[in-house]
């Protein structure tokens, strides 16, 4: 009989599991996005602005530290470092986002 192995892959059980259970920000939707009816403007590479932003997980929402990806009146692309090592990024409300005072 065949057997159920995968061969040459470098995905275990564990690492497909871990993925799973990370908990992800909620990001606006494609529709909210489009809501907005303006362009998205990228700043310069050499100008990213570092900002506080509160983002939405499944089960809370907390104020994170990161920079600006993208952004217009409305929205604002963030993406942040996780104390796991990880990067995460999520479109969120300009109104949920700050420029901490130096």
């Amino acid at each position: 009989m065949g057997s159920n192995c995968r061969h040459g892959s470098d995905l275990t059980d564990k690492a497909i599991n871990a993925v799973l259970v990370k908990p992800q920000p909620i990001s606006l939707t494609e529709d909210e996005k489009k809501s907005t009816g303006q362009a998205v403007e990228q700043p310069p590479a050499d100008q990213t602005p570092q900002v506080l932003a509160w983002v939405r997980y499944p089960a809370w929402t907390v104020q994170v530290s990161g920079k600006v990806l993208a952004y217009n009146d409305r929205m604002v692309l963030v993406e942040w470092d996780t104390q796991g090592g990880g990067t995460h990024r999520a479109w969120v409300w300009r109104s949920a986002v700050t420029i901490p005072k130096r």
